[in-house]
């Protein structure tokens, strides 16, 4: 983990929609996470809209990314190509996000998001425009379970 995090800096969007780190693998750009979605979040067919899943994926890789570069950027999604598999129940949903090519100006990522910790229920890719990270742009909370994974 970048040696700077603490969980205090979880972005608002992120504490919403309940992510937490399980793992972060520096040395791969990969980190895994959970989400505990909240009653919000359900559609009229009873299951978490898409929107909303595109949400988890989109904060995990742009967290990954965040913390795969040390924290020196912030970063801005400029297209997320999401397909959604199949349809997906309230409860617990753990995510993948990973870098697969990290530019000057422009990064590329992907993502999985699994009902539960196995079943496939969405990917994406996305590019992100990278900037220099000026320090938090909202207030910082109450610490989260963010940040609590060991960096491998």
């Amino acid at each position: 983990m970048a040696s700077n995090f603490s969980p205090d800096m979880a972005p608002p969007s992120a504490r919403w929609m309940g992510m937490d780190l399980i793992e972060h693998r520096a040395d791969e750009m990969y980190s895994r996470v959970s989400f505990a979605p909240n009653a919000d979040m359900i559609n009229f067919g009873g299951v978490i809209q898409g929107g909303f899943l595109g949400a988890m994926m989109d904060d995990a890789m742009g967290f990954n990314t965040f913390i795969s570069l040390g924290m020196k950027y912030a970063m801005a999604t400029i297209d997320l190509h999401t397909q959604f598999l199949k349809a997906v129940p309230m409860g617990p949903i753990t995510g993948e996000a990973w870098v697969t090519k990290a530019g000057k100006a422009i990064v590329f990522a992907e993502a999985k998001l699994y009902i539960g910790d196995s079943e496939l229920a969405a990917r994406a890719t996305s590019s992100l425009k990278l900037r220099a990270f000026d320090g938090l742009q909202f207030e910082k909370s109450a610490p989260t379970s963010l940040g609590k994974a060991e960096n491998g």
